[in-house]
């Protein structure tokens, strides 16, 4: 658990959070955030917009679908595919400040989006501080990467997800099959319904439910980044025993710039005693691509017909 500050962190509690979040990321891939300045009435105020936006019509929210290669936009459920099963969730995505967004049917939506964009790329901020630092790397590294978060050269993202009752169980039906991020990382906020589900070794565990914690796990570009010392996290939601209750949650894809190269660095992160250290490292040789071309492949394969 680590806990974070609303304001400009001082550099003793850069270092204090870096060396915590490197070790569950490094161990886990996964950090559960406290303390970290974005108030619960505020994801609420977002899951009660959503939950308003998908009681409108199809053809209403149709009008306000993702449309390849933006990916900014509603995401009908069955649209995604991560694996063979049908995955029933209405998503939608907000690239940037001052995209279209359903404000005419939904008043107040725009308000309680805007808010959040500009919470949770603060705190990512701070987080890409700490992951610089706790690297080794000046305290810029990865910011310098990330320059234009939510800006149009830049696929971070907000995702408001609701995953709706069933009722009772259908075979072949699921809410979010495996999977790993595409981005950096993600910060994840969700509603006490359970169902999300984390892999470690062959294994998959359930994770809990902390009342206004955000959950950050490793995406694959931080794979890529640290030589698969902060392997990108693999994870799912199922369906709960009983299906009667729909399930929110927020998440915030942080991304670098489309232009930025994906190259390994030459470090190693060692746990020993507690403590975090970091030794040179002979990078593996792969082809290297940006971040844009990344992540265009990764759409390409989730969004196949």
């Amino acid at each position: 658990m680590i806990s974070g500050t609303e304001r400009c962190p001082q550099k003793g509690v850069v270092k204090l959070v870096a060396s915590k979040l490197l070790r569950a990321l490094s161990e886990k891939g996964l950090a559960l955030l406290v303390n970290h300045g974005i108030p619960e009435w505020k994801m609420k105020a977002a899951y009660r917009v959503l939950d308003t936006f998908c009681e409108l019509p199809d053809e209403t929210r149709a009008k306000y679908e993702r449309v390849s290669p933006d990916n900014h936009g509603y995401v009908k459920p069955g649209t995604e595919k991560f694996s063979d099963e049908m995955e029933l969730r209405h998503a939608f995505n907000v690239t940037g400040c001052g995209r279209i967004l359903p404000e005419d049917e939904v008043p107040g939506y725009r308000s309680a989006v805007d808010e959040l964009t500009r919470d949770f790329k603060q705190l990512a901020t701070m987080l890409l501080t700490a992951l610089s630092v706790g690297l080794e790397q000046s305290h810029d590294f990865l910011l310098s990467k990330h320059a234009h978060i939510l800006g149009p050269d830049n696929a971070s993202t907000l995702r408001l997800l609701y995953y709706p009752p069933l009722g009772t169980p259908v075979q072949g039906l699921t809410r979010c099959g495996a999977h790993c991020d595409y981005g950096t990382f993600t910060l994840l906020a969700q509603d006490c319904e359970g169902g999300l589900e984390i892999q470690i070794g062959e294994r998959w565990a359930r994770v809990g439910h902390l009342p206004g914690a955000i959950l950050v796990n490793t995406g694959e570009l931080l794979g890529h980044w640290t030589n698969g010392q902060l392997p990108a996290l693999r994870h799912r939601v199922v369906m709960p025993e009983h299906c009667g209750r729909g399930r929110h949650s927020i998440a915030f894809f942080v991304h670098p710039d489309d232009n930025i190269p994906i190259e390994p660095l030459d470090t190693k992160i060692t746990i020993t005693n507690q403590e975090t250290t970091l030794c040179r490292l002979q990078k593996k040789k792969r082809s290297v691509l940006t971040a844009y071309q990344h992540l265009q492949r990764r759409f390409r394969e989730t969004y196949a017909s």
